[in-house]
This record gives C-alpha cells, structure tokens and sequence, in this order.
C-alpha cells in the first residue's frame, strides 16, 4: 500500500497547480545558484568583479572567463530573486490560510534580501572566510524553507507512523549536517584545504600537527566522521521506526549514499589539490545531503502530526462504545 500521497491541487493543500510548480522551480534556482556560487569561489572567480551591484562600473560588462562566471551567479541570484517574489504573490493570492506557506513564503523573501546583502559584502570583503560561510548559511537556510513550503503545498500525506524520537533525531542530523558544510566552507575560505596532503591520514600520521590551518582542516575531518557515524544511525532507526513511512526510508538511505560519496569527493579535492571540478562537486553532494535531510525531517514531523489527528477519532470511538450506565433512581417508599 502506498505510504504518502499528494493532494490534487484545490484540495487538502489548496494551492493552484501553477503555484506548486512555481514553488519547484525555485527550489531548483536555489540549488542551481548554490552549486555555480561555489564554482566561482573554486574557480576564483569571486573578485572578477570587484564592484558590487555593478561589474568593472558596468551593469553588463564583457563576458569572458572569470567574469563570465561571477555575472552568470549574479544573473542567477536576480532569477531567483524574482521567482522568491512570485512566490510571495502566490502565497498571498492563495495560500493566506495556510500558515507554513504563508508566512515561510515571507521568511524566504527576508532571507534572499540577507543574501543579497551578504554576497555583497562577501564581495567587498575580498572573500573573507567569516562573510563566505555566512553566505553559504543563509543560502541553505533559504533552500530548507523552500523545500519546506514545497511539500506542504503539495499536500503531501504520509503514513500516519511518525515517532517524536524519530523526527527530532531526523532535526538534529539535519543541523549537524549544516554545521559540518559550514566547517568545509570555512576550510575552504582561511585557505586550510591543503593543510594535509593525503587521505585519511595527516601527512603519514594517525594524529594531525600543525598550526592553526592544520587544527581548521582537521576539525572539519573528525566532524565529517562524527556526522557520518550520525546519518548511519538515524538510516538505522528508519529501517526499524518508519518502514510503513517508505519517503523517510528512501530519503535516509539516500542521504547516507550521498554522504559516503561525498567523503570521497571530499578525499579526491587533496589528492588534486583542489581542482576545481571537485571541490565543486563537494558542495554540491553537501547541499543535496542538507536538503535531502530537510525534507525527512519534514515529512517525520508531517507523519507525527498525522499520528496524532488519527489518534483522536480512535478515543473518541472508543467513548462512543463505552455503554452508558443509567442512573441510579432513590428508592421511593410506599405512597
């Protein structure tokens, strides 16, 4: 039996088929604009335009090489920008009674107004790692209310087989799983990539030496393997707590796959020493691990709530059936 469906649009989640659609295509912006966000940081690309929102005091300026590359993330950022908008639109035209997409829509709006800032100023700071990371943080955060709105606008209902313990575990791999990207992000951004040159050891060592690069880049190794040990654990609950829940299932194992072919990916930027296909890879599994999380974590909570709204008919059933006991009359004596 199937374990979720998707209302018809007009139904459960009463958002137009065109709203639905709108809604995928900016979550796919967003990812999009991540992933070509993270080729202009490997690329060096970031300060082919050094000026901001202009490039080299031009709003269209020569398109070659790194500039090329700058302008198409900026281009892509005023897509994404536009299709937050419309999606404002939407949610106010159609969804005003339906508070996660209502008010995430207006979040999302905030959040891509921070991000303009920030990749702003990212800019101007000549790519300092603090700002970088910042950048990355408010994009995911973007991206995870976006896929948030997405599914409950869909109408999506799952098994009723949530657990609490399950959706809070689900939660916390999904933050740890940030944390751990915004660690990479920082490796990347202090120049501490290359602080060891093989995989998985530290330069022939079990142990990492070094300054403050070699303890950045390390830090990042032993969160990976803690994160890892995570998602591991949190696939294994799923197999036992949520088989009737087959999305959560599927979703886990998922994310765990990505995780074991990201910490290749993430092997494969030493031994290139960062090229740039790689370490653009290596965002992009990261991301897709994030989102993918997100969405479990969305659909274990929408499962719990669906736990709880088929408890309530079962008690009250159960009231119904309870015989009612009649009253007790006094003895009336003799007249």
């Amino acid at each position: 039996m199937p374990s979720i469906a998707v209302d018809p649009p007009g139904r459960t989640s009463g958002a137009p088929r065109a709203f639905q659609w709108l809604l995928l295509a900016t979550s796919l912006a967003t990812y999009a604009l991540v992933i070509v966000g993270g080729i202009v940081r490997t690329t060096g690309a970031g300060d082919a335009c050094p000026d901001w929102p202009r490039c080299h005091g031009q709003l269209v300026p020569p398109l070659s090489g790194h500039v090329l590359i700058e302008f198409s993330h900026r281009l892509l950022a005023s897509v994404v920008s536009i299709l937050v908008l419309a999606m404002v639109l939407g949610a106010w035209r159609w969804q005003r009674r339906a508070p996660v997409v209502f008010w995430g829509a207006m979040l999302a709006v905030a959040l891509i107004i921070a991000q303009i800032v920030l990749g702003g100023n990212t800019v101007l700071s000549d790519l300092q790692a603090s700002m970088v990371m910042a950048h990355l943080a408010t994009a995911a955060a973007l991206l995870a209310t976006l896929l948030v709105v997405t599914i409950v606008a869909l109408g999506v209902r799952p098994a009723a087989a949530g657990a609490a313990s399950f959706r809070n575990l689900a939660v916390v791999a999904a933050l740890a799983t940030l944390a751990l990207m915004l660690t990479g992000s920082y490796v990347s951004g202090s120049g501490a990539g290359l602080a060891f040159r093989d995989w998985p050891l530290f330069d022939g060592r079990l142990t990492p030496d070094g300054g403050r690069l070699a303890i950045i880049h390390a830090t990042h190794r032993f969160a990976a393997l803690l994160v890892g040990l995570m998602l591991a654990y949190v696939t294994a609950q799923a197999w036992r707590q949520q088989r009737a829940n087959r999305p959560v299932l599927i979703g886990t194992t998922f994310a765990l796959a990505l995780y074991v072919a990201q910490a290749f990916v993430g092997a494969a930027n030493i031994w290139t020493l960062l090229q740039p296909a790689a370490n653009a890879a290596h965002l992009a599994l990261a991301m897709a691990i994030w989102a993918t999380l997100v969405a479990v974590a969305t659909l274990a909570h929408l499962s719990k709530a669906a736990e709880a709204r088929a408890a309530v008919p079962a008690v009250e059933r159960s009231g119904a059936a309870r015989p009612v006991q009649p009253a007790t009359l006094p003895a009336r004596g003799p007249s």
